[in-house]
């Protein structure tokens, strides 16, 4: 289809006339298709992006609380983990979140669609603050080791950090059914 619209329009510009009002048409709806479809795949690997670094920075939190760790691969751990919250995940999700908006202004239907967006819309919000309070959490995790703070305060916040991860994983989950089968159903 859109072959043809290009060789319309090469046509109608060899004859000196803009070409076909339908083969304008098609230009059009092909190239509003095309960013429909790049706001979508950015929003499924920002989403991925996002799951992946949440899931290698919990991984590194716990590997940093156990027992006969030596300090400073404990503490690389620690670093690494804040640096994977405020480099890759908060990006992640916020990319995620704009392409979304991206992919509501070509599709502005899934508005209307109350029986799994706005429950998604809802889950997407709990989890930018969940980041946020892991990103929080995670640099005064490392700001308490450089200060040479007590284990017990820094085994605290690692066990909080453990429930935000806890309660992202759950909301992660929930966007996958929602989209998965309640957006289908």
């Amino acid at each position: 289809m859109r072959r043809a619209a290009h060789a319309s329009l090469r046509r109608g510009a060899q004859h000196g006339v803009a070409g076909s009002v339908t083969a304008r048409v098609l230009l059009c709806y092909s190239h509003r298709v095309m960013l429909q479809h790049t706001a979508l795949f950015l929003h499924l690997i920002s989403f991925a992006g996002y799951a992946g670094a949440g899931f290698a920075q919990q991984r590194l939190v716990a590997m940093s609380a156990a027992d006969g760790i030596a300090s400073p691969v404990r503490d690389a751990y620690e670093r690494l983990a804040a640096t994977i919250v405020t480099k890759i995940e908060l990006p992640a999700i916020f990319l995620s979140l704009f392409s979304g908006i991206l992919f509501l202004v070509y599709e502005p239907a899934y508005l209307k669609q109350a029986a799994w967006f706005h429950p998604k819309m809802t889950c997407v919000l709990l989890l930018l603050i969940l980041s946020h309070l892991e990103m929080f959490n995670a640099r005064r995790i490392v700001r308490a080791r450089v200060a040479g703070g007590a284990d017990a305060d820094i085994a605290k916040r690692k066990k909080r950090h453990g429930i935000f991860g806890m309660a992202g994983g759950v909301l992660v989950v929930i966007i996958l059914v929602l989209v998965s089968f309640v957006r289908t159903a």
